[in-house]
This record gives C-alpha cells, structure tokens and sequence, in this order.
C-alpha cells in the first residue's frame, strides 16, 4: 500500500514536470514581446525544470549518453533518441547562455542568437512532445535497481 502511493506520487510528481515545461515554453514565449522580467523569470523556471526532468529520468539518460558515445549504433531507435537527446541538451543549454549574454551586455547581439535558438527549441520541443503524448499520460519514474 505504503509503495504503491510513493510510486503514484513519483508520477505525479513526473507528470507535474511535464505540465511545467511545457507551460514554461509557452509562457516564456507569450511574455517575451511583452515583459522581459517575466520571460527571464519563466525561462529560469524551466532551466530548473529542465535538470528535474533529467534527474528523474537518470537511468535512461544514462544508457542513452552511453549509446551516443558509440557512434555505429546512432542508426538505430535508440542511437536516434540519444542523438535528439543531445541535440535538445544542446538548444537548452544554448538557449539559456545566449539569454545571458543577451542580458549581460544589454542588448540582443546583431545576429540575435537567443532568438534562434529560441525558435529551434520551441520546434524541436513540439516535436518531443507530440512524439511522447501518449506516453505522457502513463509516465512514471522508474525504482533505480542499484538503490535497494
């Protein structure tokens, strides 16, 4: 009874991470013409989403990451994942340092990186997104087998 309600709340919790980026994404975009406070604000907001997201999904991230590192498997289901995978690490991390930048010096920079970036994740972010939606109905954090 006791494990059963611990592994509902982790999908809770799973599912919540979920409703929270993907409402970060959106808010962030609406705001960013508007208020820039706010848009900074939310964009942190799903940085920090974004490592929660990760932590929950350690193992597989794991497995994928060691895929990645063995390039004669990325033609392979699980070689593209790890390969979008990085390539979504890789806009976020993008994204959220070209926003620092930005607001480092004051200004966006002439070839507006923050911007580009921006509209790649968002593309990319929806095609994630659409690709798991029957899957984030049922999503749940696994037990790590190595923390018994």
């Amino acid at each position: 009874m006791v494990l059963a309600r611990a592994r509902d709340n982790k999908r809770i919790a799973r599912w919540w991470v979920h409703v929270g980026l993907i409402a970060t994404t959106a808010v962030s975009m609406v705001f960013e013409p508007m208020v820039l406070a706010i848009h900074i604000g939310v964009g942190l907001g799903f940085a920090v989403l974004v490592v929660v997201h990760l932590y929950q999904r350690r193992r597989v991230s794991n497995r994928l990451i060691r895929q990645l590192v063995r390039v004669r498997g990325l033609n392979q289901p699980g070689g593209r994942l790890a390969a979008a995978d990085a390539l979504l690490a890789a806009l976020t991390i993008g994204m959220l340092v070209s926003g620092f930048w930005d607001w480092s010096i004051g200004h966006p920079t002439r070839v507006r990186w923050h911007a580009l970036t921006g509209f790649a994740l968002l593309a990319f972010l929806i095609t994630h997104t659409l690709n798991r939606r029957q899957r984030l109905k049922f999503s749940q954090v696994r037990r790590d087998p190595s923390r018994r």
